[in-house]
């Protein structure tokens, strides 16, 4: 009799009871792996983040810090100065230092322009040519998301910081020669708002400057 009883295997209770821990036991290790692809998920995003950031630091000090006091001329034939800014259009300057190691027929000089794009980008531009012709179309490249407001001032000589650049004269812009042949000012600082990581406060000596 005992045999038969010791061959018999388990019961029905027994296994529904081994089942249940089963399933506790499991939906506890997928809670708990669940958790940790989500943490490391986050850190990803936050890494991409914060590398995006950095790249896009790094570009704008590149730029600012290689800026050389060459003015152009637009689209239109207008002269614009090597260092140009305000509230509207963003930041437009000229940079030494643009890379040709294919060696073509251009200069080594770039206009870059710097501006809050349409979908809340802050968008690095720059053109083949530096004097432009009414055909020249700018490559853009978008170096950081969820920016909600940028802000440019410029530090003059005085030490005054300016919210355009060339600064108004007595409450007026300076005609066209007078701002083709204004010097780059002291310093360049950029504001950001964003969604990531808040106000952001960004400050670029120029090329022999000494803050």
């Amino acid at each position: 009799m005992s045999r038969t009883r010791a061959q018999s295997g388990f019961t029905l209770v027994e296994l529904l009871v081994a089942i249940a821990v089963f399933a506790v036991m499991a939906a506890i290790a997928y809670g708990g792996l669940s958790s940790v692809i989500d943490t490391r998920d986050s850190i990803d995003a936050a890494l991409d983040r914060s590398k995006m950031l950095q790249m896009a630091t790094w570009r704008l000090q590149q730029d600012i810090e290689q800026v050389v006091a060459r003015p152009v001329r637009n689209r239109f034939g207008d002269a614009e100065p090597a260092v140009m800014g305000n509230p509207d259009t963003g930041l437009k300057i000229t940079r030494d230092g643009w890379p040709n190691p294919l060696s073509e027929p251009r200069s080594t000089l770039q206009r870059v322009h710097y501006q809050l794009g349409p979908h809340g980008h802050l968008v690095r531009s720059y053109y083949r040519v530096l004097d432009q012709a009414q055909d020249s179309a700018p490559v853009k490249t978008d170096l950081l998301d969820g920016v909600t407001q940028i802000e440019w001032r410029f530090l003059d000589k005085n030490g005054q910081w300016q919210d355009r650049w060339p600064p108004q004269n007595n409450g007026a812009v300076s005609d066209l020669s007078n701002q083709a042949t204004q010097p780059p000012p002291v310093a360049i600082e950029l504001r950001l708002d964003t969604r990531a990581w808040g106000h952001l406060r960004l400050l670029f000596a120029m090329p022999g400057a000494h803050l």
